[in-house]
């Protein structure tokens, strides 16, 4: 749909395909979706535009931006799944709505026959009794925020709503509970606030001479990145020196505060990174904190102590890299700093921490480290007691160290959260493919899921590489039986998480079913080599570990006994997860693939098949995607396969709105199958959700054609018959109608259709004069001149029904109309003269029937036969 503000497309465009690529380079499984609400000087309303990646046009491959126009703003809420009734329309009620963690949306699925029930032929389908997914929640953020727009012809004000995916535990909670430390809350508040320019005259973006906009410090993503990392560090530092607490509060914007640049401490831990010491990489830890903390004696313990005028500066680098040696993180040593120097080094007595705000620097190599928030948190434990002092009772139990990953950084380039593995990301892998709706209330079941993250923590100590394999009891048994001449066979047991990083120093996999009982170790695991398993850029372990999962896959197919999950840890630590969580990007990707393959005139029908079960399976698929898979196969008329992509669109889309042409196509898929009454309900859909009326009339004459096909079921039924002919011609009328405000090329075959929907009730006038109306606009339509022929020989128009059929055959030739006028002749032989001055009046015209010629020529002759014998008789 055209855009009503001008130049709002390329804004959005550029906008989202900015910010995407800032997310990507934090994460490169982040994805977004962006909403647009534009509002005039006025702050009334003008548009809502749905902004989202999608599959590039035909020919074309790559990203590809849709921006698609909602028929009103609580399509929009509809789709978020916020309650529209909260939300103040303004930028400041939209965004104090969404800052709130507990108004964030939750991921539910539905059956497509959940979906339709209980709607009439215009209602739009409402979801009952939706089903939550706490999993999918928890990847998911929203987050709103401004822009102001000049066009060359007002101001605008641009709200922004962002529906930001895949980002990880961790930083979710970051984000909404303590965004004053959120690194992506940061990136987003200085991205709306601080990344374009600012035309001077009118304080807001401009589109330049480019159609561009450009941006306030030069920048591509790379370097914005960068620079927030900076502001970052130096925002930390600030809090540091500031002595700021745990409790930093809840203020949801980042102020543009230039001490962020003048505090520099992310220079001088970046120049430690680079360091080695006697040819080693930097590893170990540096914990920063206030001075008053430092001073406490009862909270840090130092083992080295430096004197007051001995205290090593961050900028020495060369010297804090050699003292770094000395750390120990499982012992609990490390470096003890300030915001500006190295105190000493020592351990801390995490029980007296209490609100003081400690920072962790570990650092893992050459210019890499990450920053952590420390804090302790009371836990539930089994071994807790009770102690009596002076007449009270106090109940001693554990307290959790817990660590936050605020930021990685990788060679000056911020990362946010691991893209391989987390516990968070382990543990809801687990439940998805064994324990699928189970109660995470359930302390045995909790407590199987922490054992089995902790055997995979354990063996990536392991510093050779290995493979931890999971799968049922049963699967268990029988695959390390089947396997025995490739592996070392145990009895069934637990075993001390300390030493698997010494079983697994064998060549094989370590063997584990989901109640943590070890199996086996050493196993070299078998499988069937395919083209589509594997990856020929990565090494044996992991295209073995592939092909292995493939084939309890195909087991499972078969008799559900193949459920697996494979760890493959790499010699430095890094962790890849069998089955793969599913990532929009590479879905995306296949989505291009199957497209392209349908359009093949020699396709892989296997490989397509398998390429599209993922699609069809998938839980983040977008709804639009399968739209346009199904839309491939409506163009290669393949209905059925277009119906089960545009159906499971459908149900993917949930309460998101979507075009109303999909609704459209969908109809005339289901009208191919003759499935009359469903293609009826998807087009009352497009009809109700569509503002533009040029598509409005196309919708409107399909439902009218699709009840004129449903009422040929209903012949034996009269009032059931009666009823849909006269729908056929309540929409068919409209159409016609709406068409006269908005021209179309012809409505000369609506006008044919409703009057045979008049011939079926047996109106014959309004019949003749509906097809008198189509031939007005296409005169030489043979097919027009047909139906008006039937019905005036019907009606007892002998003559009108004569040139009707004459001029039909004349326009365009056919067997039928040849054998009719043939029959009509003999009947009617007093008619021959009118017909064959008729037909030489049509004649002087270019186009004519060989047949028809002969036809007239032969009843001539007969005519001519005629006037002669009667001569002779009267002689």
């Amino acid at each position: 749909m055209e855009s009503k503000v001008e130049n709002i497309n390329l804004l959005n465009e550029i906008v989202y395909s900015s910010l995407e690529g800032i997310l990507k380079e934090l994460n490169k499984r982040i994805h977004i979706k962006l909403y647009a609400l534009v509002y005039n000087e006025k702050d009334s309303l003008a548009q809502t535009v749905r902004i989202k990646k999608t599959i590039a046009s035909s020919g074309e491959h790559g990203k590809s931006v849709s921006q698609d126009s909602l028929q009103d703003v609580s399509n929009l809420y509809g789709e978020l799944k916020a309650d529209f009734s909260a939300v103040v329309n303004s930028y400041g009620g939209i965004k104090s709505y969404f800052d709130k963690e507990e108004q964030q949306p939750y991921q539910v699925y539905i059956s497509n026959d959940e979906k339709l029930k209980n709607t009439t032929e215009n209602e739009v389908p409402i979801e009952q009794d939706l089903r939550v997914e706490d999993s999918i929640r928890d990847t998911k953020i929203i987050y709103s925020n401004h822009l102001t727009f000049y066009n060359s012809q007002a101001l605008y004000n641009v709200v922004y709503i962002v529906e930001v995916r895949n980002v990880e535990h961790e930083n979710r909670k970051l984000f909404y509970h303590e965004p004053e430390i959120s690194f992506l809350r940061m990136i987003m508040d200085y991205f709306f606030s601080d990344y374009f320019a600012l035309d001077n005259q009118y304080n807001a973006i401009k589109i330049n001479n480019n159609n561009q906009i450009d941006t306030k410090y030069n920048e591509d993503s790379l370097h914005f990145t960068r620079r927030l990392t900076r502001l970052f560090f130096g925002k930390m530092q600030g809090y540091l020196k500031d002595n700021t607490s745990l409790e930093i509060g809840t203020r949801y914007d980042n102020e543009l505060r230039s001490k962020y640049y003048v505090d520099n401490l992310l220079e001088k831990i970046d120049e430690i990174s680079t360091k080695t010491y006697e040819g080693a990489s930097p590893f170990g830890s540096i914990l920063f904190m206030n001075k008053e903390c430092i001073r406490n004696p009862l909270l840090i313990r130092f083992t080295v102590k430096f004197t007051k005028e001995d205290h090593i500066r961050l900028d020495d680098s060369k010297r804090i890299r050699k003292l770094l040696e000395l750390t120990n993180v499982d012992k609990d040593l490390y470096l003890i700093a300030d915001d500006n120097e190295i105190h000493g080094l020592g351990e801390v007595n995490w029980n007296l921490q209490k609100d003081a705000l400690i920072l962790k620097l570990d650092f893992n190599g050459i210019s890499k480290y990450n920053l952590f928030l420390v804090r302790t948190d009371a836990e539930r434990s089994n071994y807790g007691e009770l102690l009596v002092s002076n007449d009270r009772k106090f109940y001693r139990s554990d307290l959790k160290l817990l660590e936050t990953r605020l930021i990685s950084v990788s060679f000056k380039n911020p990362r946010l959260g691991e893209e391989g593995y987390t516990p968070e990301k382990f543990i809801n892998l687990l439940k998805s493919v064994f324990w699928e709706g189970q109660s995470d209330c359930d302390d045995i079941f909790n407590q199987k899921l922490e054992k089995l993250d902790q055997i995979v923590r354990k063996s990536r100590e392991q510093k050779h590489g290995t493979m931890v394999v999971i799968t049922e009891s049963d699967v268990a048994k029988f695959e390390v039986e089947r396997l025995s001449k490739q592996s070392t066979l145990i009895e069934p047991g637990n075993i001390n998480p300390e030493y698997i990083k010494f079983l697994t120093a064998i060549d094989g996999a370590i063997y584990f079913d989901i109640d943590g009982n070890c199996h086996a170790i050493g196993v070299i695991l078998d499988g069937i080599a395919k083209e589509s398993i594997g990856d020929a850029s990565r090494g044996a372990r992991y295209n073995s570990a592939h092909r292995y999962w493939h084939k309890l896959k195909d087991i499972n197919k078969q008799n559900e006994n193949g459920k697996c999950v494979i760890a493959i840890i790499s010699e430095d630590g890094m962790v890849d997860l069998i089955p793969e969580s599913e990532d929009e990007g590479k879905l995306l990707v296949l989505t291009e693939e199957i497209i392209d393959s349908i359009n093949e005139e020699n396709l892989d029908t296997e490989k397509l098949k398998e390429k599209e079960e993922v699609l069809l399976q998938s839980k983040i698929i977008d709804c639009d995607w399968l739209f346009k898979v199904g839309e491939a196969y409506q163009l290669k008329k393949k209905y059925a396969k277009a119906i089960s992509f545009f159906e499971y669109g459908m149900e993917r889309a949930e309460r998101s709105y979507f075009q109303p042409e999909y609704f459209n196509v969908l109809g005339n898929c289901y009208w191919h199958t003759k499935d009359y009454e469903s293609a009826i309900k998807m087009y009352g859909f497009a009809i109700t959700k569509t503002d533009d009326l040029k598509r409005k009339h196309v919708y409107l004459i399909n439902i009218g054609n699709a009840y004129l096909e449903l009422s040929h079921e209903f012949k034996k039924d009269e009032q059931k018959h009666h009823s849909l002919l006269n729908k056929a011609i309540d929409y068919l009328t409209e159409g016609i109608e709406l068409a006269k405000t908005h021209p179309v090329q012809s409505s000369a075959m609506h006008y044919n259709r409703r009057a045979i929907c008049y011939y079926h009730l047996g109106d014959l006038t309004k019949a003749i004069d509906g097809f008198t109306m189509a031939l007005a606009e296409e005169p030489n339509k043979a097919v027009f001149l047909w139906n008006r022929y039937l019905v005036k020989k019907v009606s007892g128009d002998i003559i009108g029904s004569l040139e009707d059929i004459i001029e039909a055959e004349f326009n365009e030739h056919n067997k039928d109309y040849i054998t009719q006028l043939n029959n009509l002749l003999d009947k009617n032989r007093h008619l021959i003269k009118e017909a064959n001055t008729f037909y030489n009046r049509l004649a002087g015209q270019e186009t004519e029937s060989s047949e028809l010629e002969i036809l007239i020529e032969k009843y001539n002759k007969a005519v001519e036969l005629s006037s002669l014998t009667e001569d002779a008789a009267v002689k």
